[in-house]
């Protein structure tokens, strides 16, 4: 197993209370580690690109967690993307940060 170095995936409500920032992870990866903060109760997915400023497309239906408050960690498949966002089903009342690390075989 090879991993990547840890990021920041924001979410900062003053540009969208649901959608993140879009992290270039430095490579293709096939799972995304995230550390979940305390959140506004929401689902959550990752969302992947074939470019940082591309379309971003839901990956699959396995990375989706049920609503939750956060406060643990969790992995995703993510099939392979470089460029990545979070996205909450719910808005958020305040900036969330996410901390994400791409892994691969």
């Amino acid at each position: 197993m090879i991993a990547g170095s840890w990021l920041d995936c924001t979410i900062t409500i003053a540009t969208s209370t649901t959608v993140s920032a879009a992290v270039d992870l430095g490579r293709q990866y096939e799972t995304l580690i995230v550390l979940i903060p305390t959140i506004t109760s929401s689902t959550l997915a990752c969302h992947g690109a074939s470019t940082i400023g591309g379309t971003y497309y839901p990956i699959g239906n396995g990375n989706t967690i049920a609503a939750s408050t956060g406060g643990f960690a969790d992995v995703w498949d993510i099939g392979g993307f470089q460029f990545i966002k979070i996205v909450a089903g719910t808005a958020q009342e305040a900036n969330e940060t996410f901390k994400v690390c791409g892994v691969r075989s």
